[in-house]
């Protein structure tokens, strides 16, 4: 039998443009399951880009964005893809696990916020579409500073090029239309057991823990002698950034900045170890650090050397900025 031209260039097409792994047909409607694939994307492109060394790190905070139609649609429905959401990150967890010496969540909750909207960064939402954007941590709350109008961040997103996940940068600005309402924001404790404890996840539930991360773990005061400036910093997440106060950083919640030409970019990362019941730091400076007189070795990027901080602890970063770490 001849073949059909027709045929021939399906062939042709399949070569060039290989088979999506995304099996929903085109302008097909947003299920429950297409949310539920978009986030689990996400978070599986942040464990292979955000992990360093040994030291599993991803994303823990996640938008999602709908078409108001598809919002209301899916509200009830809400509680559940979360809840499924986490049982698929956690099985991702457990089988990454294998290949790294420790877990490094950055936060104690996860955080899923949905909003309705038609447009996002300069692209329409439709009935069809669906944009995830997930954090390593939560954005700093928009409009607490005369400087944030401008700020960016770096996020794990779709790309409009390739169609695939990737690190890029997105201005703030283009959130401050959208409207996270409470019935669309979901708060849930990690759990480093690594399942589910909730049988059903509720609106913006906390679990409270013998440390209660809303009201922050540590208080950090800053001097900088260089300036003769404090600065207060209440640490919120279970590890934080030192780093010198650029532009590139203003997005981060989980980073303490500090505006002095005497602190690197990075320079060191505290984090709360939750199986010792203490607080470490880590330097990554070529300057000196010094934690009560002892001066710390410097760290690679993908291989941090802890070192234990005590409560009231003082760190000297380049014999100029003093941090005093207080337990809350």
């Amino acid at each position: 039998m001849k073949k059909k031209s027709g045929d021939f260039f399906a062939a042709l097409k399949s070569i060039i443009l290989p088979e999506s792994n995304d099996h929903r047909p085109a302008n097909g409607p947003v299920t429950n399951n297409v949310i539920l694939k978009e986030l689990l994307d996400c978070f599986e492109n942040s464990c292979k880009r955000e992990s360093v060394g040994k030291s599993l790190l991803f994303n823990m905070h996640y938008l999602i964005i709908l078409h108001p139609e598809v919002y209301e649609e899916r509200l009830p429905s809400l509680p559940i893809i979360v809840k499924e959401a986490l049982k698929a990150f956690y099985n991702s967890l457990k089988r990454y696990k294998k290949n790294y010496d420790e877990l490094s969540p950055v936060s104690f909750h996860w955080q899923f916020r949905f909003a309705p909207g038609t447009d996002f960064n300069q692209e329409k939402i439709a009935v069809d579409d669906v944009r995830v954007i997930g954090m390593l941590t939560g954005l700093k709350p928009m409009g607490s500073g005369a400087g944030d109008r401008h700020n960016t961040a770096k996020v794990t997103m779709k790309s409009k090029a390739t169609n695939v996940f990737d690190k890029m940068d997105i201005n703030l600005d283009v959130l401050r239309h959208l409207h996270f309402a409470e019935n669309g924001t979901f708060t849930v404790k990690f759990n480093p057991e690594l399942h589910v404890t909730n049988v059903a996840v509720t609106n913006n539930t906390v679990q409270k823990t013998a440390r209660n991360a809303d009201a922050g773990l540590a208080r950090i005061e800053c001097y900088m002698a260089d300036k003769s400036k404090e600065l207060v910093y209440v640490m919120k997440d279970t590890e934080i950034v030192i780093a010198r106060k650029e532009p590139e950083n203003l997005g981060y919640s989980n980073y303490l900045l500090i505006e002095s030409g005497f602190v690197s970019n990075p320079h060191a990362r505290i984090r709360w170890n939750e199986a010792q019941q203490s607080f470490q730091i880590a330097s990554f400076s070529n300057n000196e650090t010094r934690v009560n007189e002892t001066v710390i070795a410097k760290s690679e990027a993908g291989n941090p050397r802890w070192f234990d901080l005590n409560d009231k602890s003082q760190v000297l970063l380049n014999g100029m900025v003093t941090l005093t770490l207080k337990q809350l």
